[in-house]
C-alpha cells in the first residue's frame, strides 16, 4: 500500500512530520488518480505501457527459470464489433438507454 501525508496546508507530501496525518490508498486507487505516473494518460502511451509491461514480465519470468525467452508481439487495430466478438460480448441488444453509448 502507498502512504501519503498531508501537512497543515493540505498539500500532499511524501515526508514525515509530526503535524501530518497519514492517508492510505491501495495501488489501484493511487494509479487511478495518477494515471500519468502509471503511463496511462493517453491512448498511445497506454498501449505502449501495456505492451512494455507484458514483455518485461515475460522476460523476468524467463530469467527466473533460466530459460531464453521467445517473444512475439502483434498489434492490430480492431473495430468495436471485432473487439466485442473476441471478448464474447454481443452487440447493443438489450441496452436500455442508447444515448449512454458512443458506438451507436
Amino acid at each position: 500500500k502507498f502512504f501519503f501525508y498531508k501537512n497543515r496546508f493540505s498539500q500532499p507530501t511524501m515526508g514525515k512530520h509530526k503535524s501530518e496525518t497519514a492517508q492510505q490508498k491501495s495501488p489501484a486507487e493511487f494509479f487511478a488518480s495518477n494515471q500519468a505516473i502509471a503511463g496511462f494518460d493517453n491512448p498511445g502511451k497506454s498501449l505502449y505501457t501495456t505492451i512494455r509491461e507484458l514483455v518485461e514480465n515475460g522476460l523476468d519470468a524467463a530469467e527466473s527459470i533460466g530459460s531464453l525467452p521467445e517473444v512475439n508481439v502483434t498489434v492490430e487495430e480492431l473495430s468495436r464489433e471485432e473487439f466485442n466478438r473476441y471478448r464474447g460480448v454481443k452487440g447493443a441488444e438489450g441496452r436500455k438507454d442508447e444515448s449512454l453509448f458512443k458506438d451507436r
